[in-house]
């Protein structure tokens, strides 16, 4: 099995339909990848192997609300794309400053705290 084949997120399926529209034609293909990943950042994965399988076991009232989930999604992210404050971003070179090594001792955050215990910590 290969996750990547097998298993999708449906709503990348509606955020790209979405954007298919002719209201959001006069955005470049970077914008519409912001546009993309802004919107999906705000909505909670489905994940399905199959839209046949999952469509035909999906009440028609969810379908509406994931629909209008997305596009709520995407107007906030239309929001920020329109306000973008790094319109001179090929201009500008980041700077990043890394400080330290990373420390494998570091307590973990708390969404990356692992689900099972590890036998040792039994």
């Amino acid at each position: 099995m290969q996750i990547s084949n097998d298993v999708h997120n449906y709503m990348e399926t509606l955020v790209g339909q979405a954007l298919h529209q002719e209201e959001f034609e006069h955005y470049d293909e970077e914008q519409l990848a912001d546009l993309a990943c802004l919107a999906l950042n705000q909505l909670r994965p489905v994940y399905i192997r199959y839209d046949i399988d999952f469509l035909s076991s999906l009440p028609e009232d969810r379908l509406v609300m994931l629909k209008r989930n997305a596009d709520v999604a995407i107007s906030t992210a239309e929001s920020m794309i329109l306000e973008d404050r790094r319109k001179n971003r090929h201009s500008d070179v980041p700077s990043v400053i890394r400080l330290g090594r990373f420390d494998e001792d570091r307590e973990l955050e708390w969404y990356e705290t692992p689900l099972l215990k590890s036998k040792d910590h039994s």
